[in-house]
């Protein structure tokens, strides 16, 4: 299992690196961050303004079996700390 969320952390950092190199100091990152902080902590990554199945912060919608240390290690790994 641990695997699994592991190569969930590379696929990510690599999706956001080629984001940063694509888009230095997009809105979307800015705002990705501060969702990955939050979730790092434990915390839902904020409200999205929209329900999906009845669901509506980043955390229900995009990510509802990532464990929080999912995020810390992409957090780490991106430098967003």
């Amino acid at each position: 299992m641990k695997e699994k969320w592991n190569k969930e952390v590379s696929r990510l950092v690599e999706h956001y690196k080629n984001m940063e190199a694509a888009i230095p100091g997009s809105s979307i990152l800015r705002e990705v961050r501060f969702q990955y902080r939050h979730m790092a902590k434990g915390g839902d990554g904020g409200d999205l303004g929209f329900e999906e199945g009845g669901k509506s912060t980043c955390r229900e919608v995009n990510y509802p079996n990532h464990p929080t240390w999912v995020f810390q290690k992409v957090v780490a790994e991106m430098g967003w700390s």
